[in-house]
């Protein structure tokens, strides 16, 4: 399969600089939005955790809850986000995120306990698991095979940005209006900002040529793939697009069936395996109580 798509890649104009590139730049940037949400609602418990508790009065099991309700959220949305960017596109699905993360912030910062706060930080986590879903399959498809790693990368930058930011925000509020007991507000609403950039932004960006082709609307990806490309290379990306869409409604994958084939089996288990061992490292601890 590789040397397949090396041959097709070859066989491609070269991704010569140009309006195109810089155009791609900026889709890239306002999806990525996604990735420091991401991050950002992850971290930012760290820092506002202590004077919730206080404010909210909770315990050590509500404590406990309310932090990594979000999590459980995360694990649907992530189930829940990829059907849905496939049966409505990963566009639609990131501007829905987008009002998702505005709903689910908003929510907690005007949460009266923290039983409103748990259902909204679960809110949020559909948001999370949705966008790490949606926003890498959305980049890779508008992405040349030239860049598409380094683009998609920039969503993992964004992610960790997000994190960083949250802690460098929380230090910057806390030392300001820390004698407020709402303090813990503030650090939270701070994420409706990217939420209304990511919305903002993906108004104006394109759908992803692949799921167009992949809903017989040609016309449209190709004028999208004149947008990110140069015009002969877009033409010529067209059949590539085209192939790559038809062999995936051909093998049906991302089903269970998918298991028995062995490559696919071996991808599964590593990444499961990376996942479950990276727990060893104890980060998530550090990320969520370092404060504490």
């Amino acid at each position: 399969m590789s040397s397949q798509v090396s041959t097709t890649g070859s066989s491609l104009p070269p991704d010569a600089p140009g309006p195109h590139s810089r155009r791609l730049g900026v889709i890239a940037v306002v999806a990525t939005f996604g990735g420091l949400l991401f991050g950002y609602d992850t971290g930012v418990i760290n820092g506002a955790l202590e004077p919730l508790k206080e404010d909210l009065s909770l315990t050590s099991f509500t404590e406990g809850f309310v932090v990594s309700i979000l999590i459980f959220g995360a694990a649907i949305g992530a189930l829940v986000g990829g059907r849905l960017s496939d049966k409505y596109g990963r566009r639609h699905n990131i501007l829905m995120l987008a009002g998702i993360f505005v709903l689910g912030t908003l929510g907690c910062v005007l949460a009266p306990s923290w039983e409103v706060l748990a259902v909204f930080r679960f809110i949020l986590g559909l948001a999370v698991g949705g966008a790490s879903a949606t926003v890498p399959v959305y980049l890779s498809e508008v992405s040349p095979f030239e860049r598409r790693g380094s683009l998609v990368t920039r969503n993992e930058v964004m992610i960790v940005s997000g994190q960083f930011a949250a802690f460098v925000i929380n230090a910057l509020i806390f030392n300001i209006w820390g004698e407020h007991d709402s303090v813990w507000r503030y650090m939270l609403l701070v994420a409706v900002l990217p939420a209304f950039a990511l919305f903002f932004g993906m108004l104006r960006m394109p759908e992803s040529p692949r799921w167009l082709v992949s809903q017989g609307r040609d016309e449209d990806a190709l004028a999208v793939l004149k947008q990110v490309r140069s015009p002969e290379r877009a033409e010529a990306e067209m059949a590539e697009v085209h192939a790559l869409a038809e062999e995936e409604k051909l093998s049906q994958t991302g089903g269970a069936a998918d298991l028995s084939v062995r490559w696919i089996r071996r991808l599964i288990f590593i990444g499961v395996g990376l996942g479950v061992f990276q727990q060893f490292t104890g980060i998530n601890s550090v990320m969520y109580y370092g404060t504490q």
